[in-house]
């Protein structure tokens, strides 16, 4: 009959065979996979392991790749613009910065009266503000929907100059030898606020260096008109009624997403809808720790599609199939998904607005970061993956990408027919998701990539436009104010005061 201390000692012995059997398996995984071996914590192992920890650096092997234009020096990709000056707070602004310290942005919008009527007299939602800072458009309507207020920089918001613009102060009537260019578009354009630059910002830092570097008789003044979640109704009405009185020489438009709605245009051949995936990038227990455990859980995740893979989704086909010519899609035709036909009438628009002072549009393609088969790193691209799976939930990535690469064409075909410039951006910067933070906004490595891209292009354009002696020109309508911006301010409405303003036939 065996003993207890027998039975003791025969578990003493397993228990320690079994963990020196893991200390060797611990080991053993951690050389294979790139870790410290005799650490406390899963430790990459060289340079390259720990270059992995982090996105930041990602542009890096794509700068050289990138064709340059003559006279661009590669080593001001690592120059920085000059830091602005910032404005202090007045009181008024402190106050309402304490006020809404939670999320200030949209108390520091300057809105349009008439959206904030419109909006409250529908009884549809608007900012949970008690007072509104607001303006009266020069155009009847509601658009555009907000701009920035002018001359002011709160902690986490970039400078805004004069015209509530991002970017460079610059004056009313452009300069002599001077080239201004002006870049539109929505949150993509305007780039996180609390960062110290947007990439049209970069572009004209550059810009300006290549004129010095290569003696060019002229400079350049570069703004970003961009603004947060607006469609082309606004930027179309901001390129009017903003920038059309500054003339400048070149509109940028960039903007693809804010009026991208896939799931409205597919049928779903089975009727049937997933749900939605419910994955997240939580640190589990022993995950950072032990090589063996983060094995395990990756086996696991595998098999239960947590891997970064894509969900399942439905069968769906796009609702446009076969009424419109995808490959090569006429930018007129009244059948285009996506309120492209509204869009094709918005850059018309702008196009109309800055031609009489010698101003011309530049059409750009529209980033997506999607491919069918795309597998994602949630550990760094858990954004990417929530804003495909989620906010576009249940569209499959390879439809996101036919619908990106159809509006694309749209636009490549637009600027054709119109004889306009465009930069196929989408066709030249890598489809890298540590360039991204979500599907389409950039990291700041990303934007400082796409902004070289754009260089290139813009002094090619430049280049030729002088040649041909369209530039640089000089203002053609000096002005005394700008139409725009001739109003009081800052002004406050209430809600109530708002709905005070309701008609019958405006609440219908």
């Amino acid at each position: 009959m065996t003993t207890r201390r027998e039975r003791v000692a025969r578990a003493t012995v397993i228990v320690g065979a079994l963990g020196a059997a893991l200390l060797v398996a611990e080991a053993a995984l951690r050389v294979i996979d790139g870790y410290v071996v005799f650490a406390t914590a899963l430790r990459p192992r060289g340079p390259v392991a720990a270059q992995r920890e982090t996105t930041k650096g990602a542009d890096r092997p794509y700068v050289a790749r990138v064709p340059r234009a003559p006279g661009v020096d590669v080593g001001w990709y690592d120059e920085d613009p000059p830091a602005y000056a910032r404005y202090p707070m007045e009181p008024w602004q402190q106050q309402r910065f304490d006020e809404y310290v939670n999320d200030p942005y949209p108390a520091f919008f300057e809105w349009n009266r008439a959206y904030l009527t419109d909006r409250v007299c529908k009884n549809e939602s608007i900012e949970p503000l008690k007072t509104f800072l607001f303006f009266d458009p020069l155009e009847p309507g509601i658009h555009p929907t907000y701009r920035h207020y002018r001359r002011m920089s709160p902690p986490g918001w970039f400078v805004s100059n004069t015209f509530g613009w991002r970017g460079p102060e610059i004056a009313l009537n452009k300069p002599a030898s001077t080239i201004r260019i002006a870049f539109v578009g929505a949150s993509t354009t305007i780039s996180p606020y609390y960062l110290p630059f947007s990439h049209p910002e970069y572009v004209g830092y550059w810009l300006n260096r290549w004129s010095a570097a290569n003696r060019k008789p002229y400079r350049f003044e570069v703004v970003n008109a961009g603004r947060t979640g607006i469609d082309s109704h606004s930027i179309a009405a901001i390129v009017r009624q903003e920038l059309a009185p500054v003339e400048p020489d070149l509109v940028v438009f960039y903007e693809g997403a804010n009026q991208f709605w896939p799931a409205r245009e597919v049928r779903y051949r089975f009727g049937r809808l997933y749900p939605k995936p419910t994955t997240t990038y939580l640190v589990r227990p022993g995950e950072h720790r032990f090589a063996i455990v983060k094995r395990i859980l990756a086996a696991v995740d595998r098999i239960t599609g947590r891997d970064g893979s894509e969900p399942p989704k439905p069968a769906m086909t796009p609702t446009w199939t076969g009424a419109i010519d995808e490959r090569n899609p006429n930018p007129d035709d009244p059948r285009l998904p996506m309120d492209l036909p509204a869009m094709v009438r918005d850059l018309d628009s702008m196009r109309r607005a800055i031609e009489p002072a010698g101003g011309e549009l530049v059409v750009s393609s529209f980033l997506w970061m999607v491919k069918d088969g795309m597998k994602l790193d949630l550990r760094v691209n858990m954004n990417i993956y929530d804003f495909l799976n989620r906010t576009y939930w249940p569209i499959p990535y390879a439809h996101m990408r036919r619908m990106a690469d159809l509006q694309n064409r749209v636009f490549a075909n637009y600027a054709r027919a119109r004889h306009l410039p465009f930069v196929d951006i989408a066709a030249e910067f890598p489809l890298d998701p540590d360039l991204f933070g979500d599907a389409i906004h950039m990291r700041p490595w990303g934007l400082r990539l796409q902004a070289w891209i754009y260089l290139q292009h813009l002094i090619a354009l430049v280049e030729s436009r002088v040649a041909d002696g369209r530039l640089p020109q000089p203002m053609h309508h000096p002005r005394a104010a700008h139409p725009a911006f001739e109003q009081p301010a800052p002004r406050f409405v209430s809600p109530d005061e708002l709905r005070a303003s309701c008609t019958p036939s405006s609440t219908q």
